[in-house]
């Protein structure tokens, strides 16, 4: 396993009887789309969300997790501001966007 920001290899959390040591986070990314759901209030807008259609996992070591640029980036992947992946139609090939943060 190995980190998508800077290719470092990641290891396992490790646990000790009082403590544990958390090397990287897992996660969940990919394509989506814009979406709506009905507002249970009355007279209130439809909800928006980005509705995860292909799905991928990445991991970021905590280094790298910890460096503001990184953060945004992974920040606006969620918010849908810049992808950090590219999926082509059929959904089965994934490139990664050249963007800086």
């Amino acid at each position: 396993m190995q980190c998508f920001h800077c290719g470092r290899e990641v290891r396992e959390t490790t646990h000790k009887p009082k403590s544990y040591k958390v090397d990287y986070y897992r996660l969940h990314t990919g394509h989506t789309e814009l979406d709506f759901l009905v507002n249970p209030k009355l007279d209130a807008p439809p909800l928006r969300y980005l509705r995860l259609t292909n799905p991928i996992d990445i991991l970021t070591c905590v280094e790298c997790y910890a460096r503001p640029e990184i953060r945004r980036r992974l920040d606006d992947d969620i918010t849908g501001r810049r992808a950090l992946f590219d999926v082509r139609a059929d959904g089965n090939h994934f490139t990664e966007l050249a963007a800086k943060g």
